[in-house]
């Protein structure tokens, strides 16, 4: 059993990103909540999704019961938690697309190194850039979760888009270009490590 629950711990995660963005985006369900509550609601969420990918690597690591399919799983949850995330800032109008989409390119290099290098039967886990990168898209959006409902307190808007004051997206926007930069170069250790099986 303890061999399968940093899995489970990975399955969790993805399962609660539908949760997360239902209760971020305004929908005629939500929009009868408060834009505090949502906000509070879907941060708590993406914190407890956040802290299943701390607890998973440290339990397969503690009871030696790291598996391929963990090294598999675990970074593909972590990039479909984020990049939902993120595309639920850019459809309330918080960021711009551009980062987002920079970040995307990025881990779709990364993923095909990875498929490059299964293919010479090696398995790619996440390194250590890997993991800082992640964790500092958790802190990003974490610290954007903190400054939408510091807003939502002050101002007390019905939805995002009744927000209406300049300079609300300079801090989500400033903030998620520096995670892209970050993203970014993060990238080049696993080209590094993985280019020799691009040759030829």
């Amino acid at each position: 059993m303890k061999k399968n629950v940093p899995n489970i711990l990975c399955m969790v995660r993805i399962i609660l990103i539908p949760f997360i963005l239902f209760f971020f985006i305004d929908n005629s369900v939500t929009l009868s909540m408060s834009m505090t509550t949502r906000i509070l609601v879907s941060g708590i969420l993406f914190a407890v999704a956040m802290f299943t990918d701390i607890f998973d690597g440290r339990i397969a690591r503690k009871y030696d019961c790291v598996t391929s399919f963990g090294k598999f799983i675990d970074p593909i949850a972590d990039k479909m938690l984020v990049l939902s995330v993120l595309a639920a800032y850019i459809q309330c109008g918080l960021i711009n697309v551009w980062p987002v989409l920079l970040i995307l390119a990025r881990e779709f290099f990364v993923t095909g190194l990875r498929l490059m290098a299964a293919g010479n039967g090696v398995v790619v886990a996440a390194n250590i850039w890997g993991k800082v990168k992640t964790f500092s898209q958790g802190l990003s959006i974490g610290a954007i979760y903190f400054y939408l409902l510091g807003f939502s307190l002050a101002g007390r808007p019905e939805s995002f888009a009744s927000v209406d004051i300049a300079g609300f997206t300079v801090f989500p926007s400033v903030m998620i270009w520096i995670v892209a930069a970050f993203t970014v170069v993060s990238a080049v250790p696993y080209y590094k490590s993985c280019r020799k099986y691009l040759r030829g």
